[in-house]
């Protein structure tokens, strides 16, 4: 169960693990681009594009446990909490997802964007919580096609 009460960490403490890691950074995207049938990849679960099924058996995690556990070496080496995952509402990026608050009928989520193509709403700052958007869901560009977001319900 997430922390409600934790604060999210800060843009400024993002931003500066990205820049002493961003080699690591950009190999999970490589990693994350060749596996591209999986949705969501978190340290303790998958899901596929053919099941959100859980728990599954190791032939149907979406690929090796050796490639999981290289995955989760980098999560953690990332300060990446609750893994990656390919959202719907914008299918030509990933999440890095740091940070979540909340249950599964509810929350927010705070960490890194990639995407080949620009995401908006753009924000100043991610800092003050929800942001004065119509969407629940605000980006502040980072670094080319790199991206901080701040994820809301």
């Amino acid at each position: 169960m997430a922390d409600l009460r934790r604060p999210f960490v800060t843009d400024a403490q993002l931003s500066e693990r990205f820049a002493q890691r961003r080699a690591d950074f950009e190999k999970l995207i490589v990693m994350a681009q060749a596996d591209d049938l999986l949705v969501r990849i978190a340290p303790d679960f998958t899901w596929t594009t053919t099941s959100m099924a859980w728990p599954r058996p190791d032939s149907q995690l979406g690929f090796t446990l050796e490639r999981w556990n290289a995955y989760r070496r980098l999560f953690q080496n990332l300060g990446l909490e609750a893994g990656i995952m390919r959202p719907s509402d914008h299918p030509n990026a990933i999440y890095l997802i740091a940070q979540t608050k909340g249950l599964v009928t509810g929350g927010s989520s705070k960490g890194y964007a990639y995407s080949d193509t620009p995401l908006e709403p753009l924000c100043q700052s991610l800092d003050q919580g929800k942001a004065r958007t119509q969407s629940r869901i605000c980006f502040k560009p980072l670094n080319g096609k790199w991206y901080l977001y701040l994820e809301w319900d």
